[in-house]
């Protein structure tokens, strides 16, 4: 007699979990935008999603946790952008001032999550942080080929880190539309390729042919996904 067939187990919660937890980040997503999360009471964010108070907690340690989720997600989605435009480009100071465009772009894409973004959530401007790898490997590479300079590794990564934050702010509080965020993008990305150590008109040269290509309406617009 052959053995009975043992079927898996189904987790028939699971659905239904997975739709709250998209509830709760809908609703952050967009109270976010309007506030920081020390402004936002779990209260309103259980309300504003439709579930229950104890559901947050089934999902999330505490607000930071949640608020760091979600941000973690959209910046995810973002490097996932940076390295697209990156591909098959060698020069370090290019991937990185077209790094730092990619931001710009995503900015003008969706405010919304730009505003998310640019409030730190998650520790992302850490030098170390894992979401700053790229940037962090190409001014290595650019540190060792001797193309850019900096006093330390990790002064360069929080060199380049924040004036991504100071251009996405820029670009969203301002409420620039493509043309002003391409002039101040390529006033932003010169500064950043002088302060690297590029010739004032390499720097000038390169930061206005970046912003050119990356504010291109005929290029596809960047898609952020939720955590």
């Amino acid at each position: 007699m052959s053995e009975p067939v043992t079927q898996p187990m189904v987790n028939r919660q699971a659905p239904r979990r997975e739709k709250t937890r998209l509830a709760l980040v809908a609703a952050g997503r967009e109270l976010l935008a309007e506030r920081a999360i020390d402004s936002i009471p779990v209260d309103d964010i259980v309300d504003r999603a439709g579930v229950a108070k104890g559901s947050f907690f089934n999902h999330f340690k505490d607000k930071d946790a949640f608020a760091g989720a979600i941000a973690a997600d959209i910046r995810a989605t973002l490097e996932s952008e940076v390295a697209r435009v990156n591909a098959g480009i060698e020069d370090p100071a290019r991937r990185v001032v077209r790094g730092v465009g990619s931001f710009v772009r995503f900015a003008l894409a969706d405010a919304q999550a730009a505003r998310i973004l640019m409030r730190g959530h998650g520790g992302a401007a850490a030098a170390d942080h894992p979401l700053n790898a790229g940037v962090r490997s190409d001014i290595a590479r650019g540190l060792a080929e001797g193309r850019l300079s900096a006093p330390t590794l990790n002064a360069g990564v929080l060199y380049v880190v924040g004036l991504c934050q100071v251009l996405l702010a820029g670009v969203v509080l301002q409420g620039l539309d493509r043309d002003q965020a391409g002039r101040l993008t390529a006033e932003v990305l010169t500064l950043l390729l002088t302060g690297l150590g590029l010739p004032a008109d390499q720097a000038a040269a390169l930061a206005t042919l970046t912003a050119a290509e990356l504010l291109d309406d005929t290029l596809p617009q960047a898609s952020v996904g939720q955590a």
